[in-house]
């Protein structure tokens, strides 16, 4: 079951790594390790962001943070860009930190401590010439695929073309943990056909 915790942030640090080796060599051809989408969806950063949820329902029981259930009237456009303010969020923290070399700033994003692994792994591993712009780190296609108190799941599409050049562009599946009382990176996958479904069961083992 550990052994999956660290694999996710793993793969998006390999990615970075990838993209950026690609923008400072010069050259145009996106790395091997970027998972590219059709050319319709992938020749420009989105000029608005575009959701692919469940159909809107009227009233639904949705948990606003981990640990809580609220009913509610939430449309599910609205409940899309909710989790996609999220998941931008975490991902701009651990850019920033890595660039900053900012494992406390980790350590507030982070629900294992795989994650503190990957970290500075990625630490070692990257050289990042600039810092990230909360702007740049684009979420989008968000569909959520599960969301009560033990964890959100979440597929979405990883926009990075603003900072690390175009074809920065992955997709996979994000498992948030809650640690005391808000959602962190807990595991990501490639895609929705991994068994993604025991990642819920992982116990967080870092509480502040």
């Amino acid at each position: 079951m550990r052994a999956r915790v660290g694999l996710g942030l793993g793969v998006i640090a390999a990615l970075a790594v990838a993209i950026w080796a690609a923008v400072a060599q010069g050259g145009d051809e996106i790395p091997s390790t970027t998972t590219t989408l059709p050319p319709s969806t992938t020749s420009a950063p989105p000029t608005t962001i575009s959701t692919t949820t469940v159909a809107p329902t009227s009233t639904t029981t949705t948990p606003t943070t981990p640990g809580e259930t609220t009913a509610t009237t939430v449309d599910a456009e609205a409940r899309a860009e909710e989790v996609r303010l999220i998941l931008q969020d975490l991902y701009f923290r651990w850019f920033d930190a890595i660039y900053r070399n900012d494992e406390e700033a980790v350590r507030e994003i982070a629900a294992t401590q795989n994650n503190l692994d990957d970290f500075r792994n990625a630490i070692e591993e990257m050289d990042l010439p600039s810092a990230p712009d909360p702007g740049d780190i684009q979420i989008h296609d968000v569909e959520v695929l599960r969301w009560d108190e033990s964890c959100l799941v979440v597929y979405s599409v990883l926009d990075l073309s603003n900072w690390r050049g175009d074809g920065a562009i992955s997709e996979g599946v994000d498992v948030l943990l809650p640690v005391a009382g808000e959602w962190r990176l807990g595991t990501a996958s490639g895609n929705k056909s991994v068994l993604w479904q025991q990642d819920c069961e992982i116990e967080p083992d870092i509480s502040s």
